[in-house]
């Protein structure tokens, strides 16, 4: 068995697939296509239901990923050719060069000497990036590269060279190969293909591509966000104004004969966040949701539609017929199925709700691969009982590879995919990196970074003011401000800030510890600082989301940030102990879940036990007959897994 695993994709799944592999000893390569891992949830400003910060959940686990000593980022490439079987797979990759060595330091001084332009293919075409760029503002990696189909220069024939000549690192390279060819020694395949959307323009009926103020779900999102093409500021693309009506309109493409007659699923609840968030940014927005049946079925989903109902967002049961302009706005035809009869409805901006489909690589990736489609084009699981295994031995789907999923269940695919990928695989011992410690002075010297955090902070909270003010607290020498402090760019900065300052103590007024304090910490080690010298201030959650008064939440910003000055002059340094860890698990309840972990688990040496409280193992499952869709004998199914 070999001691590495490929995982194709690095959206959300793939990126949590590469993690749990990693952290299990196992040697990661990430294979993305694009020019930097963290997929659709990247462009998202929300999550639903909880209406947690996107990127604030994923760049955590993103920079991880870069920063993680057993992953290996190979990005502008795709698979070419898969040989071998499980445990011993050879798979040749090809690599698009992006001329853009290792010693970019992401400052950005090439970009406006670009003469070349193209549409911006992360905000959805809804503003312009250049030849040079860097897809946004956390990427991982962080480097910039170069688009070879827009550039005028060519691999060893220099036409512009303007961005070669503004570069200070001397980092752009147009003498290197424009492609590579390497074959990757693996054990295990995880397939994190994603997913696209469908393409509105072919309802033609619903003006999309025609009118600028006709969007689709994911222009609006970009919209919403404050990385996104207008700040997170509403707009109508036709005239600049911020809209008063706005209509969502679902299925489109999806439960329909024309089309798609699958459900995607997260429409109903992703438009339901996005008329929210619409809300939020102005109260007095008319919102119409036009819906077919509001598919609300995850976990707390129910009551997130009841939210949107007491907040005044309305739901019409009914399909339009058509979308046209009448002078300045937007009609809206439709038929109101629940006694309503015909009406047109006046929009400012309308907001489409495509189909989740399979990328159009999916075809050539699985005849690649030698695994199969459904009729759809998704990858088709092995069956209902093995969800997460594809018709060839050794090769693992997640997430939207196989269907449309929202963001929990894709995560949660993803650690399934891997339990079962390490099968195959066998686990090496991590090498730890040592970094010089920095000398410790007997005076504490603070630096104190306050993050922007997109708007999720900036848009209550004074940053500027924040910064300045920490600046005058006794034993601060360093006061900064980061747009986000997380991004792998800001956190070399900081890294570098330690040791040119000689920060002993390391305060961040950002986000929740919970989910940032590591990324921190490591940034921390990396400099030579102890980690337990950093400490956290929570403006976002304990202020910028409880607090609506710009005033109030700057002054508590500001008291907060001293509070945490205060305190990390006491902190001291603290070593870290490891014990040996008792490799035995514990699973309670014996239904097909419980007796599913078990073996999971049995399978890569963890001695388990199962506990079940009734006389037989099977739980509710013994009492089913026949598994949809195969038609799967259900008794048949838990003799082999009591066996």
């Amino acid at each position: 068995m070999r001691d590495s695993a490929l995982v194709i994709g690095g959206g959300i799944a793939g990126i949590q697939a590469a993690l749990d592999l990693a952290d299990n000893g196992i040697k990661v390569f990430v294979l993305e296509k694009g020019p930097a891992i963290g997929g659709r949830m990247s462009q998202l400003d929300k999550t639903f239901p909880t209406m947690d910060c996107s990127m604030c959940i994923e760049s955590p686990k993103m920079s991880e990923v870069g920063r993680h000593p057993n992953i290996e980022i190979i990005r502008n490439a795709e698979v070419e050719g898969v040989e071998g079987s499980a445990g011993d797979f050879s798979v040749r990759v090809r690599q698009k060069g992006v001329f853009v060595t290792d010693e970019c330091t992401g400052c950005g001084d090439c970009v406006p000497v670009c003469p070349q332009a193209t549409p911006n293919e992360y905000d959805m075409g809804l503003t312009t990036r250049k030849a040079i760029y860097t897809p946004f503002p956390q990427a991982v990696p962080s480097d910039y590269v170069i688009d070879m189909d827009l550039c005028l220069n060519e691999p060893n024939v220099i036409v512009c060279n303007k961005c070669v000549e503004v570069c200070q690192p001397k980092c752009i390279d147009f003498t290197v190969a424009p492609e590579s060819v390497r074959t990757l020694d693996v054990g295990s395949i995880i397939v994190a293909s994603g997913m696209k959307l469908f393409d509105s323009r072919l309802i033609k009926e619903f003006g999309y591509g025609k009118h600028p103020d006709v969007l689709t779900t994911l222009e609006f999102e970009r919209m919403l966000s404050a990385t996104g093409p207008t700040e997170g500021e509403l707009i109508r693309i036709s005239n600049g104004e911020t809209p008063k009506k706005i209509v969502f309109v679902q299925c489109v493409g999806s439960r329909d004969t024309r089309n798609l007659e699958y459900c995607s699923r997260v429409c109903c609840t992703y438009s339901i966040k996005e008329s929210l968030l619409a809300k939020d940014h102005e109260s007095d927005l008319d919102i119409t949701i036009l819906y077919m049946d509001i598919r609300a079925y995850g976990k707390g989903f129910e009551r997130f539609y009841e939210r949107a109902v007491n907040e005044g967002i309305k739901f019409v049961r009914g399909r339009p017929s058509r979308v046209y302009s009448d002078g300045p706005g937007l009609k809206v035809r439709i038929e109101d199925t629940e006694g309503g009869g015909l009406k047109e409805l006046d929009a400012d901006l309308v907001v489409l709700a495509p189909a989740i489909v399979p990328p159009k690589s999916n075809e050539e990736l699985a005849n690649v691969l030698g695994i199969e489609r459904d009729g759809y084009g998704f990858f088709k699981e092995k069956s209902s009982i093995q969800p997460l295994e594809s018709s060839r031995d050794g090769i693992y789907l997640c997430g939207a590879s196989t269907g449309p999923k929202d963001i929990s269940e894709t995560v949660a695919q993803a650690s399934g995919a891997v339990s079962t990928a390490l099968r195959t695989l066998e686990r090496t011992e991590e090498e730890e990196v040592v970094v010089e410690p920095l000398p410790m002075e007997d005076e504490p010297r603070v630096g104190v970074i306050v993050c922007h955090c997109g708007t999720n902070i900036a848009r209550v909270v004074d940053v500027p003011n924040v910064t300045k003010l920490a600046a005058d607290i006794p034993n601060v020498v360093y006061s900064n401000d980061s747009l986000f402090a997380c991004s792998d760019a800001a956190q070399k900065e900081i890294a570098e800030a330690i040791k040119d300052h000689r920060i002993n103590r390391l305060v961040i007024a950002a986000c929740s510890p919970r989910t940032h304090e590591p990324i921190f910490m490591d940034v921390c080690k990396d400099a030579g600082l102890n980690p337990y010298l950093l400490e956290m201030v929570n403006i976002r959650n304990h202020n910028s989301w409880v607090h609506k008064d710009k005033k109030s939440a700057t002054d508590k910003a500001n008291e907060l940030t001293k509070i945490g000055v205060a305190k990390s002059r006491l902190l001291e340094p603290l070593e870290v102990k490891s014990s040996d860890v008792v490799q035995k698990a514990l699973v309670v309840g014996g239904g097909i879940a419980g007796m599913t972990s078990a073996i999971a688990l049995s399978r890569v040496g963890i001695d388990t036990s199962l506990v079940e409280r009734e006389s037989e193992l099977g739980g509710r499952f013994r009492e089913l007959y026949k598994l949809a869709p195969e038609g799967l004998d259900a008794k048949e199914v838990l003799a082999s897994k009591k066996k």
